[in-house]
């Protein structure tokens, strides 16, 4: 995945609730071209510098969190499958 897909998810995932559906399929158009393109691997390198320069390198408090709260409803929906 690149870093601006995950920066796009995240920052939609701060205003509104985000769910998985394993339906949905996305092509991305670049299809992996920093393993075929240099200057394009070194896109992909500045970008991820980036997304860590703004959510963190290694102390990722907000992402923690939502970790936290996604293994609570998890568990709740094995506790209670029909009930989430």
């Amino acid at each position: 995945m690149y870093p601006e897909d995950i920066d796009l998810t995240r920052r939609i995932h701060e205003r509104y609730k985000t769910i998985y559906f394993p339906g949905a399929s996305i092509i991305h158009d670049h299809r992996a071209a920093s393993r075929k393109d240099s200057r394009m691997l070194k896109i992909h390198a500045a970008n991820m510098l980036r997304y860590f320069r703004k959510w963190g390198f290694i102390f990722d408090r907000n992402r923690r969190l939502a970790n936290r709260e996604f293994r609570k409803e998890l568990s709740a929906m094995r506790r209670d499958p029909g009930g989430v």
